[in-house]
């Protein structure tokens, strides 16, 4: 066996990847797979992106690469030439392939162990288990039998996740993945709790990848209802786990039974494995004719993301901002990016001495994460994983806004960032934050709030603190071009 060195590179298109929700870890699949195998695992033919996702759940595992560049740094590798068998006969407990070209599998056949599993993303046009939405490298949704028509985005989004439920799929260019149950995954464990708890059979619709390594949401149908079951398998998804869990129980208290704002979701049950915890909620479904025009850059949902961070800000105070709130804000900067960080402390430095007024602070409040409802119900606010108790008060708005110009812009959140600080929106002038109307604080203060929502964006795909060259990219790409505005101002 011949092991393979190199440097890990950054692909070149880093600039376009960018829009991809999940570009950096595509094979969330890995969940699926069985997680106890005695034998060898061979991993061939995939992209260098998803076999470094699952190296994550097979670290011992054989890496088959045509090229160096298919090869993660430090993986046990072998050059292959896509015809020859490089193993023994009977040999592989476990082959996970990308067998889309049709040889891939075929060649590698001899090597599997009668008792062997294998697992391959295959042409849409063969049979599989689930679709691959919209593709294996840039996966949004492991999309199966009765997944819902669930508005989230645009409704091209839309009417794609609908097509990967039906026939049509079959007839695209699309993917799936062909594999066995899920009784021996994390997905099936998951799904073998969820029975014992409601006494039912729950059935995997399918499930979102996040953006990080160990966080996805599961879409699980049972009798009489359906759940949105968000599961977390490393330490850090953990961690925002627990966090959305006693945010919401701290701000129903806070705010009371009845808040006029903002709706939360319905907890139904929650567990744990060796390797996973999960909670289970309500599954929530929005309306996608009426959401696509609420979330127009002038639509009314927009209005209502104001009135929800409105709401935390006077309803879920916390104090004001006291010496060391700037290195506390980003401290998450120290591996993200430690060049950056005494620049931004600086930056922050005029909301600190303001002693702004704090609060509690959703930190992803864009349309994604606020299902809309009819009948003047509040709108549902999700996804409190990254909630804060030491934002200044109103925040959210900001976040909010920097979200509405980069969909009025087409641009990504940190270009957003950089045009509100050249030219103060009529809606973020008017926003309350901190204790007064945005457009009342001096600049430097406004370019501190700007900064401070541009951080916490920046910082939200680092894993347990530990900087890579994904998230270092990705954080000064949302992070330079506010602080060139911050620097042209100094020099002005």
């Amino acid at each position: 066996m011949t092991e393979v060195q190199h440097e890990p590179l950054l692909p070149q298109d880093f600039g376009a990847q960018l829009a991809h929700e999940a570009v950096r870890h595509p094979a969330v699949w890995r969940f699926l797979l069985t997680r106890r195998v005695n034998g060898p695992v061979v991993l061939a033919n995939l992209d260098r992106m998803t076999t470094q996702n699952l190296l994550h759940s097979y670290p011992s595992a054989i890496v088959l690469g045509r090229t160096v560049a298919d090869i993660p740094p430090g993986a046990r590798a072998i050059a292959w030439d896509g015809v020859h068998l490089p193993f023994r006969r009977a040999s592989i407990a476990l082959l996970i392939c990308d067998d889309r070209d049709g040889t891939c599998a075929r060649a590698l056949a001899p090597a599997l162990a009668p008792a062997g599993q294998q697992v391959a993303i295959v042409p849409s046009s063969r049979p599989y288990r689930f679709a691959l939405f919209p593709t294996p490298e840039q996966l949004r949704a492991v999309v199966g039998r009765g997944w819902p028509l669930t508005f989230d985005g645009s409704p091209r989004r839309w009417i794609g996740y609908w097509l990967a439920t039906t026939r049509m799929w079959r007839f695209m260019p699309r993917s799936g993945l062909a594999t066995a149950g899920v009784s021996d995954s994390v997905v099936g464990a998951v799904l073998d709790q969820i029975s014992a708890a409601t006494g039912g059979s729950a059935e995997l619709c399918g499930f979102i990848s996040g953006r990080g390594l160990g966080n996805i949401t599961l879409r699980v149908r049972c009798p009489g209802q359906e759940l949105a079951v968000r599961v977390a398998v490393t330490p850090d998804s953990a961690m925002r786990l627990r966090n959305h869990q006693t945010v919401l129980a701290n701000l129903r208290d806070q705010l009371g039974p009845d808040p006029r704002h903002i709706a939360f979701p319905q907890t139904v049950i929650s567990g744990a494995l060796d390797d996973a915890s999960w909670t289970a909620e309500a599954w929530l479904r929005s309306r996608a004719l009426h959401a696509s025009y609420a979330w127009r850059p002038s639509g009314s949902g927009w209005p209502l993301l104001r009135l929800i961070a409105a709401e935390l800000a006077t309803g879920a105070k916390t104090g004001r901002l006291t010496d060391g709130w700037a290195e506390g804000w980003t401290s998450e900067l120290d591996e993200l990016a430690p060049a950056l960080k005494r620049e931004i402390v600086l930056a922050l430095a005029p909301i600190e001495a303001a002693r702004m007024h704090a609060a509690w602070f959703h930190g992803d409040l864009w349309p994604g994460n606020v299902f809309l409802r009819r009948r003047r119900q509040p709108p549902v606010v999700i996804d409190w994983e990254r909630a804060r108790p030491d934002a200044p008060a109103g925040l959210d708005a900001v976040h909010a806004e920097v979200c509405r110009v980069a969909a009025a812009n087409r641009c990504p959140f940190g270009e957003a960032v950089a045009l509100l600080a050249r030219s103060v929106t009529v809606e973020l002038a008017r926003t309350p934050v901190g204790g007064k109307y945005f457009a009342e604080w001096n600049r430097p203060q406004q370019l501190g709030l700007l900064i401070a929502t541009a951080t916490h964006y920046a910082t939200g795909d680092n894993e347990a603190g530990v900087g890579d060259r994904w998230t270092e990219s990705w954080g000064a790409a949302n992070l330079m071009p506010i602080l060139t505005e911050s620097r042209r101002t100094v020099c002005d």
